[in-house]
């Protein structure tokens, strides 16, 4: 009776884009300290970094790619080494698409196969159709006596595919597969992978090795969770979330044995945390560029829980909270930025701008006449702030993080080249209830966020007074609306939303707010993408257009 077992390294590491060199060491490093193991496991597009965007037609990148594989096919490994990268082979010369998202097999000194991916994502952030071309085949490899079918990320999910990779793989001898992945994180994406691999694996009988990338890129959260199933379906390994994980990892092919089922839920709030975290993190490190941050506090709670998560992510040290206080604003305000900051030990810097602010009064006056008070004269206040806050980034070298959340942003109550201003928007894509409901996720254990700024109601301080609630409707709405809208599109919102209670007028003033602002959303700095429909790269509207309703 055969009882073959296979020793698998799982390595769910955080590649960085374009820079190869530094991807092939971390990747020979971990070959060289796993001679043990039958095969070692690299995610989608490992090598070079994912997504590579236009940078896979550079002839540098093509031809580090191209060194890189010779450099590791000379450690003449032991183990069996499957690596995610990119092919050009002479097959696809002269198509438009003349790459493919490829899987390289290394026996030795040798690539011994190339899988390439046959299922190409074009939707929501990816854009694979651009770059690649398709394969066909659905041939399985054998790997030290087992029948092993490859597949790349988007070929398991092939629910709305006619082509059903795993199901051709074990119709033609597999017997285990491996699927390498670049899959982005969402709210409890962890759950929608597990329901689909564990229950193709149950369905095909087959045991599932999940190998996924973790790391930040631009707006993209890869949280790794990388994990096995036996073929009952159920998992005997997973992988850390949101960190890297070099595990090995012995697989039964013959005789697994069934299991309890774990919960590996995570909250979605603690979720959601260390993706930011881990986002910022990277953007700040990888790039290189910064000796800290800077954000603008203004007492209220979303530069508030920003400031949280640059403390958290980059350490307190390397966080400087400016707070620029104009006639409007309040003393609360002042003491509850104050407090926040003695509680996560940051830089606190007061700069007032009244006297700015009265200047440009004056200057206005004398050249346009006395005007009243109005929209104009609030965002140059959020204007001025700007300047000061890209001052402070553009003479100590700081990465300037701004504070807006989707909620704002979804309706425009945001000021363009204002609070708008920085390079990376760390609630950009959470929306306003969600950000109390994480805040006070966050002080379970101990008041970090001070209690006074979840109580109090939300206003931008811009004049006398100032509530959020004179311009839009209460958040719990507000909220309700935009993800409506933004989930499923203008038109199915206002008769779901009837059936809830809210007022069509309510509904149709939300919905021209929302279309009104696509052109701020199309100048806006970067959000962190943790939902799955966020205002950023995997979202595509006109910026002029007329809906009629």
């Amino acid at each position: 009776m055969k009882n073959r077992k296979l020793k698998l390294v799982i390595s769910q590491i955080n590649p960085v884009v374009g820079d190869v060199d530094f991807n092939r060491k971390q990747i020979i490093n971990i070959i060289e300290n796993n001679q043990n193991a039958d095969i070692i496991v690299f995610p989608e597009m490992a090598l070079v970094g994912y997504p590579l965007m236009d940078h896979i037609y550079d002839v540098l990148i093509k031809e580090k790619n191209i060194e890189s594989i010779e450099k590791i096919k000379e450690l003449n490994s032991q183990s069996i080494i499957i690596l995610g990268t990119f092919t050009e082979p002479q097959e696809l010369k002269g198509k438009i698409q003349h790459f493919y998202n490829s899987a390289i097999l290394i026996e030795g000194k040798d690539i011994k196969y190339v899988e390439n991916k046959r299922l190409l994502p074009n939707y929501d952030v990816f854009d694979e159709r651009r770059y690649f071309s398709f394969d066909t085949k659905f041939e399985p490899i054998e790997i030290k006596g087992t029948k092993v079918g490859l597949l790349i990320c988007e070929d398991v999910w092939d629910d709305s595919y006619d082509i059903k990779v795993a199901e051709n793989l074990v119709n033609n001898g597999a017997e285990l597969l491996i699927i390498i992945n670049a899959s982005p994180y969402h709210i409890n994406k962890f759950d929608l992978r597990k329901d689909l691999i564990c229950g193709k694996s149950k369905k095909l009988c087959v045991p599932i090795v999940y190998v996924n990338m973790v790391g930040g890129l631009d707006e993209i959260v890869y949280d790794g969770q990388s994990f096995i199933t036996n073929k009952f379906g159920q998992i005997i390994f997973k992988a850390k979330a949101f960190e890297e994980d070099i595990s090995l990892v012995e697989v039964s092919i013959d005789n697994p044995t069934a299991l309890e089922e774990q919960d590996y839920h995570i909250d979605w709030r603690e979720e959601i945390l260390n993706a930011l975290k881990l986002n910022l993190y990277d953007y700040f490190h990888k790039s290189n560029i910064f000796n800290g941050v800077v954000l603008g506090l203004s007492g209220g709670i979303d530069s508030a829980f920003t400031a949280y998560i640059c403390a958290k992510s980059l350490g307190s040290d390397n966080v400087n909270a400016i707070m620029m206080p104009t006639r409007f604003t309040s003393q609360e305000s002042l003491d509850l930025a104050q407090n926040l900051c003695k509680n996560l030990s940051i830089n606190y810097i007061i700069h007032p701008i009244d006297d700015l602010f009265g200047a440009y009064e004056n200057s206005i006056e004398k050249n346009l006449g006395k005007l009243p008070f109005d929209i104009a004269d609030e965002n140059l206040q959020a204007r001025i702030r700007a300047t000061i806050l890209m001052y402070y980034s553009n003479k100590y070298n700081w990465l300037l993080v701004s504070t807006g959340n989707k909620s704002e942003i979804g309706v425009g109550y945001c000021t363009l080249y204002g609070d708008t201003n920085g390079g990376k928007n760390v609630p950009g894509d959470l929306l306003k209830v969600q950000i109390y409901e994480i805040c006070d996720y966050i002080n379970k254990n101990e008041e970090l966020i001070p209690k006074g700024i979840i109580e109090r109601p939300p206003t931008a301080e811009l004049r006398d007074n100032q509530k959020d609630s004179d311009s839009l409707p209460p958040y719990e709405t507000l909220d309700l609306i935009l993800e409506e809208i933004v989930k499923h599109g203008v038109g199915s919102e206002l008769e779901h939303l009837l059936e809830k209670g809210i007022e069509a007028d309510t509904i149709l003033k939300v919905r021209k707010l929302y279309l009104n602002s696509e052109y701020k959303r199309r100048q806006l700095v970067q959000s962190i993408k943790i939902s799955e429909s966020a205002f950023g790269i995997g979202r595509r509207y006109p910026v002029l257009k007329r809906l009629k309703f």
